[in-house]
């Protein structure tokens, strides 16, 4: 009977030891939740950073191409433009002179 008292006793030791231990984590646990989510925002704050660089980089490739198209737009238009009034300068001056001699006359 001793022995089974002894095993009881010792048991109930061990009990008590674990049930401490289990309270002494428990104690712990606010402040390793309070690491964690400093942890997990401090790494959600990295990635929102990571792809916001990621999409301003990519915006501004996008419009660094529609700016090019849109310059070798402009030229082509103004080469063109160019070559119009190469082609018709000689006919539209004489005709601008001959509207104003003819315009003199009239008065």
């Amino acid at each position: 009977m001793a022995s089974v008292i002894s095993k009881v006793t010792e048991l109930d030791k061990q009990m008590h030891l674990k049930v401490k231990e289990l309270e002494d984590e428990k104690a712990k646990l606010p402040v390793f939740l309070r690491e964690q989510h400093k942890v997990l925002t401090a790494k959600f704050q990295s990635d929102a950073k990571e792809q916001l660089q990621a999409k301003k980089t990519k915006f501004e490739n996008d419009i660094n191409i529609s700016k090019n198209s849109a310059e070798a737009e402009l030229n082509k238009a103004i080469e063109d433009t160019q070559k119009i009034y190469e082609k018709n300068k000689k006919d539209w001056v004489e005709e601008i002179y001959s509207q104003c001699i003819e315009n003199l006359l009239e008065e």
